[in-house]
């Protein structure tokens, strides 16, 4: 099973620029970028979690926010920990398992025994790209606001 997945976005190319090496600005600048930074991941974070599909409250329940500090600056991630979340973020097409072993399929019920599991197509049901896609216009106006604010 997949340990993580990375859901991507499209944010403009000078947003990417500015947010990929925060370094290079003054410190007052790098404050207002990590100030941005810390809100929007927060607020990625909160949609995804009210946007997953709440059947027992694991998987919303195993969704993370995290910050690291790089060379490049602080970086903030919003993870779901659960090892089926790729599967209800993208879904699954259908398929046939067909057993090595005889006894692979094996029902409980003595002498009979499957031929066959077929595994029905499950349907995606997105949590993570909608909750980034509705914080995207606001966190490309205050990144910019965040870089020209002395100019």
């Amino acid at each position: 099973m997949a340990k993580s997945f990375w859901v991507s976005t499209n944010i403009t190319a000078e947003v990417k620029k500015a947010l990929g090496d925060i370094t290079k600005y003054d410190a007052a600048t790098r404050q207002r970028l990590d100030g941005v930074i810390r809100d929007m991941t927060g607020r990625v974070f909160e949609g995804a979690v009210s946007r997953v599909p709440k059947k027992t409250g694991k998987l919303a329940g195993s969704i993370k926010q995290e910050f690291r500090t790089t060379p490049h600056g602080l970086q903030g991630y919003v993870k779901a920990m659960d090892h089926i979340a790729h599967i209800i973020e993208f879904g699954a097409a259908g398929s046939v398992v067909i057993p090595t072993r005889k006894k692979a399929l094996h029902p409980g019920a003595e002498g009979w025994f499957a031929a066959h599991a077929i595994i029905p197509q499950r349907a995606a049901h997105p949590f993570m790209k909608p909750a980034m896609d509705a914080v995207r216009p606001e966190l490309e106006r205050a990144v910019k606001e965040a870089v020209g604010h002395d100019k």
